[in-house]
């Protein structure tokens, strides 16, 4: 889980600044999407569950992605957005495993 976090900070920093002018938002996340799939099935997940789990990633940073792109001009919104959606999913992992 950690390290999909810094996989989202470092694709997020990379399509915001370096490859803006080139690329839209779907692309990244389909890419981002597909690193989840190869994690996953390196660590031992199941085919459907791995497929399942890449869909669900690559729509959150789809929206994760354009929202940062919608915020490029407001400095400190950006840098809350960019932590506080890497962060999110982990917290929700995290309250769903306490509630069980």
């Amino acid at each position: 889980m950690l390290l999909q976090m810094l996989i989202l900070l470092a694709m997020a920093k990379l399509q915001e600044h370096v490859y803006e002018e080139s690329s839209r938002a779907w692309q990244w996340a389909a890419a981002y999407a597909a690193v989840v799939a190869v994690l996953s099935l390196l660590a031992g997940g199941s085919l459907v569950g791995t497929l399942i789990g890449a869909a669900l990633w690559g729509l959150y940073a789809w929206g994760y992605f354009a929202l940062l792109r919608q915020v490029t001009d407001q400095l400190l919104l950006w840098l809350l957005v960019m932590v506080g959606g890497a962060v999110l999913p982990l917290l929700l992992v995290l309250k769903a495993m306490g509630a069980e």
